[in-house]
């Protein structure tokens, strides 16, 4: 056993030192109490994270056919019911007449608290893997293509609209103005001021925050057009074998005034509208774990290092030390052990005395 023992040592790839070769100081003990320390935090932290995992963002070709998808509504214009237009066009020529599927209900207009009014919708983040699991509840509108006080001075417009997954508009104008129609409503009557309490795509989470919601906007002008332009982006969250597929974008905005023609009528259709555009590629995010061999020596590879790096750092201050007060200095309150060569010889010379 012995002999196997010697020949192990051979293989010693970091040979230690004799113990009658080591020297005991105050500096070293407390070096060592302090790597130890820091070495049981680190091994901590990365088995918390390790058994937290990490969350993993990645952009994938979107390699799945969908042909339709639903935009949700919930916002409030302050303009009657009876005087509003709604509709869908896209690129394939499809027009959807979205006040078939939508509910007008008449109300005052109001400005609600904490919502964002005039504001660029410039600063949005994606809305984290632990938010859209807790507040991934799924919803539809109970009613649909519903009619109620429509003389009322403002009208809540809400529900969803079914439509092609291809680069479309969804409008928002006043009556005789950019669609015919047997009604028209008069200059003085119209007002696009608008609040946004949602407006996403695909199924509807009514919990998850949009760039759109909560924001709005208000005019004094007749002839304001509002424009949003969306970048819709399919993204998935996958979470302990749970799996939300939704949808993101990003948002840019432009509102100008329309100035109108000798004839008195606006040069282009005045009102809101949405321009939306669907991205190839999907946002993964995932929680994910690293394998248990890899943390292994992972963890190994950062306890070792720490060590070396400990070792290294202490014999730095130890030089400093000696260049600053002195080798005196640096061997005070220091114990070496007994054994050494040295030390039998100092022996062996008190016995000849």
């Amino acid at each position: 056993m012995d002999a196997f023992a010697n020949r192990v040592k051979t293989f010693d790839a970091f040979p230690k030192v004799d113990s009658q070769h080591t020297v005991r100081s105050d500096r070293g003990g407390f070096s060592t109490i302090l790597t130890v320390f820091l070495t049981l935090v680190i091994i901590w932290i990365e088995i918390g994270g390790f058994l937290g995992g990490y969350v993993d963002h990645q952009f994938i070709v979107d390699d799945q056919i969908r042909t339709n998808l639903l935009i949700n509504i919930d916002m409030l214009v302050a303009m009657p019911c009876d005087f509003i237009h709604t509709n869908v066009v896209d690129i394939t020529d499809d027009r959807f007449l979205a006040g078939e599927t939508l509910n007008f209900e008449g109300t005052r207009f109001f400005l609600p608290e904490m919502f964002k009014i005039n504001n660029e919708n410039t600063e949005y983040e994606t809305p984290d893997l632990d938010h859209v699991m807790q507040e991934n509840l799924r919803a539809e509108f109970s009613i649909e293509g519903q009619r109620m006080n429509q003389g009322a001075p403002a009208c809540h417009i809400f529900g969803s609209i079914p439509v092609n997954q291809v680069s479309g508009e969804f409008h928002i104008t006043a009556k005789g103005f950019g669609y015919r129609d047997r009604q028209s409503a008069a200059p003085q009557n119209l007002n696009f001021s608008h609040v946004i309490s949602e407006f996403s795509f695909g199924t509807f989470y009514p919990l998850i925050d949009n760039p759109l919601d909560f924001t709005g906007k208000v005019t004094e002008e007749n002839y304001q057009a509002y424009k949003y332009y969306a970048k819709v982006v399919p993204t998935t969250y996958e979470k302990l074998g749970i799996v939300i597929d939704t949808n993101q974008y990003s948002l840019t905005e432009q509102h100008k005034v329309i100035k109108p023609k000798k004839t008195g009528n606006p040069q282009s259709p005045p009102g809101i509208f949405f321009k939306y555009d669907f991205e190839p590629i999907k946002l993964l995010i995932a929680e994910r774990r690293i394998p248990f061999i890899q943390f292994v020596a992972k963890l190994g590879t950062i306890c070792g290092g720490l060590m070396i790096l400990a070792g290294y750092l202490f014999k730095l201050y130890e030089k400093l030390l000696r260049l600053l007060f002195g080798r005196k200095f640096t061997e005070r309150d220091t114990e070496k052990k007994t054994g050494g060569l040295l030390d039998n010889e100092k022996t062996d010379i008190r016995k000849d005395y």
